[in-house]
């Protein structure tokens, strides 16, 4: 992988760090729904790991990143439909996915000594 590649890896790596801390010990979705800055940030969480993983798709191809068409799709959705954003969609995938998500990055970023 090249520098770059890796770049984008560990910028996702940082993101689904910082969603993470945006979230915190709160659990509950209701918590997270009746928070307007906490949404918005981790919409912008969002968009960025998506931006992320399209730039890292984009310089390279071979390496698949499980869910990528989704994780683009939802970051395009955030950006250009934000009108429709479901956030019990987003705190489902907060909890069932981002955690699988960091799991892959990271074996990935460690396969490649960084």
């Amino acid at each position: 992988m090249t520098e770059e590649e890796l770049k984008y890896l560990v910028d996702v790596q940082i993101f689904i760090d910082e969603l993470i801390e945006i979230v915190g010990d709160n659990k509950r979705f209701e918590k997270f729904d009746s928070n307007l800055i906490v949404r918005r940030a981790i919409e912008r969480q969002f968009e960025l790991i998506g931006e992320a993983i399209k730039n890292f798709k984009k310089t390279n191809t071979e390496t698949e990143i499980s869910h990528s068409k989704e994780i683009i799709g939802l970051r395009n959705r955030i950006v250009h439909a934000y009108d429709s954003i479901d956030y019990a969609t987003l705190w489902g995938i907060i909890i069932n996915h981002i955690p699988k998500l960091k799991a892959e990055i990271e074996e990935m970023i460690k396969k490649n000594d960084i």
